[in-house]
């Protein structure tokens, strides 16, 4: 059997950059997790009177990308965090890339749909904030 080629990737090095012109893209946050999406199609039902031995009959709908969800370390007043409450606010379908180790990216338009602090007494505090997925993503394998 052939050896894996997935030997040296892992999440490492993972970047989430926020689009801010017509092909450029501004890295966002220290994120120290990232929830990438996942696609779901819904069913539609076909039933009929005469649908063969009673059972019900479905045919493919339309696909959800899903949302992607991020964590990063967050330090209050400093722009990475700014950023989200300024995107959340706004109620804008903005562009994202998603930047893996191998340089493959995950190019989508979405909005935020939650953005949340935690700042515990023993440990970092950090920032998170979920994205809905408007449209279809776009996967660009590494050069």
């Amino acid at each position: 059997m052939a050896e894996t080629v997935a030997a040296t990737d892992i999440g490492f090095k993972t970047i989430l950059s926020k689009k801010s012109g017509a092909n450029t893209y501004t890295p966002f946050a220290e994120i120290t997790e990232l929830t990438l999406p996942e696609m779901s199609r819904d069913s539609v039902q076909f039933t009929h009177m005469t649908s063969p031995d009673h059972f019900h009959e479905f045919k493919p709908g339309l696909a959800d990308a899903g949302e992607v969800g991020v964590t990063y370390n967050l330090v209050p007043g400093l722009a990475d965090d700014a950023v989200i409450a300024t995107h959340f606010a706004s109620r804008l379908v903005e562009g994202w890339r998603i930047t893996f180790p191998n340089g493959a990216t995950l190019d989508y338009n979405g909005f935020a749909t939650a953005h949340g602090r935690a700042t515990p007494i023993d440990d970092k505090m950090t920032g998170s904030a979920t994205f809905k997925i408007s449209g279809k993503p776009v996967m660009t394998p590494a050069a």
